[in-house]
């Protein structure tokens, strides 16, 4: 029997109850726990359901993440404990027989009516899957209703790139309900081989619009505007428009950091680099921002928003992506806390919020084994 795992029909995993009489719990805990992070592993929830969709716990866990042992389709996934009561509900409707269009308008239903809790927006999805013929370690966002427009994202399949080791996130079915983030994890024992064979001379770019662009995946770069911004005055200087959502700056000679972000926040770049030009400080133009955000002249980075960065030495996260969570905590949205800085050096970082609670909160998005990476 397969049991739907279901958050909004997104990336479902299926459990099956008889793989418990062939391993033992230890066995199938240390199997269920392997999507994860190092330092969620150990205090992690594992579960399954029986025949009749009721919940099993083979271990209790102490921390905001729980986990299935791989099922019948060869999937493991994690998730975090707030989407857990989601997931028994669907469970057992997968029971009783529901599958498809009709188990997710039974969820939708369920939701409407208060029975079961929204998936948050933000959440974070975790699955392995062991052969090559599929990612093999895929992270989720998930962010229901969203478009790719309005958090800066890009709707190209990275399904073949994945495969080859050096897949970038995408958006796959915006605005539905299912609306997603993949996150292919490149680079560590658990993912996909391959990875880029040469590294990209960055360096060697004259063209401040192309190497603008790098940070952004390929189908976003020939759409992105270009802009610089005069050290002396702050003054923004237009090097070419854009035709769809997203703006990039040239390599900064004095942080040596190429960004790319959404175009909703050009005022607020504005504003920054012209604070800079005077002399202000960081802390300065940090409170002239919030001050601006809360008397309504600039509006704050939504929710979800993506922003990209490259840097082109090894002494940093060379091709780095960054989505702003402002005020989200670890637990809320089941996400790791622990630093990947070291691994992502070594070109095998995992995703990690950093600044959580905050109103800088945000995920950052190490993108390993192509051709900008470390």
């Amino acid at each position: 029997m397969k049991i739907s795992y279901a958050v909004v029909g997104l990336l479902a995993g299926l459990c099956a109850v008889g793989t418990a009489n062939a391993q033992s719990n230890d066995e199938l805990i240390a199997l269920a726990v392997r999507p994860l992070p190092e330092d969620l592993r150990a205090e992690a929830t594992v579960y399954q359901y029986d025949d009749a969709g009721e919940r099993v716990v083979l271990r209790e866990g102490s921390n905001h993440v729980e986990c299935m042992p791989p099922d019948d389709n060869g999937f493991t996934s994690c998730a975090g404990k707030a989407t857990a009561g989601r997931r028994d509900f669907s469970a057992k409707l997968s029971a009783e027989g529901l599958e498809g269009e009709e188990l997710q308008a039974a969820l939708a239903a369920a939701e409407a009516a208060g029975t079961i809790e929204p998936t948050p927006f933000g959440a974070l999805f975790y699955r392995v899957y062991d052969k090559d013929d599929r990612i093999q370690l895929l992270w989720a966002v998930l962010l229901p209703n969203a478009t790719a427009d309005e958090l800066g994202m890009s709707l190209e399949s990275q399904r073949d790139n994945s495969l080859a080791g050096m897949g970038r996130p995408w958006m796959m079915r915006e605005g539905t309900p299912g609306a997603h983030l993949m996150v292919p994890i490149n680079g560590t024992d658990l993912s996909n081989k391959g990875g880029a064979e040469k590294k990209m001379n960055t360096k060697s770019l004259s063209d401040k619009v192309a190497q603008a662009t790098l940070p952004l995946p390929e189908d976003l770069r020939a759409g992105a505007a270009v802009v610089e911004y005069d050290k002396a005055t702050g003054a923004r200087k237009t090097l070419r428009e854009g035709s769809n959502m997203i703006v990039c700056q040239p390599r900064d000679e004095e942080s040596g950091f190429t960004r790319c972000g959404h175009k909703d926040n050009l005022a607020e770049e504005d504003l920054r680099a012209k604070l800079k030009a005077e002399g202000k400080s960081n802390e300065d133009i940090q409170a002239a921002v919030a001050a601006a955000q809360e008397a309504g002249t600039i509006a704050p980075r939504k929710f979800g928003q993506l922003g990209y960065r490259l840097y082109e030495e090894d002494d940093r996260l060379k091709l780095l992506w960054v989505m702003r969570l402002p005020n989200a905590t670890s637990a809320e949205l089941g996400m790791p806390t622990g630093s990947q800085r070291d691994n992502a050096l070594a070109g095998k970082g995992l995703p990690w919020m950093m600044r959580e609670g905050t109103e800088g909160a945000h995920l950052m998005i190490p993108i390993n084994s192509t051709e900008l990476s470390n």
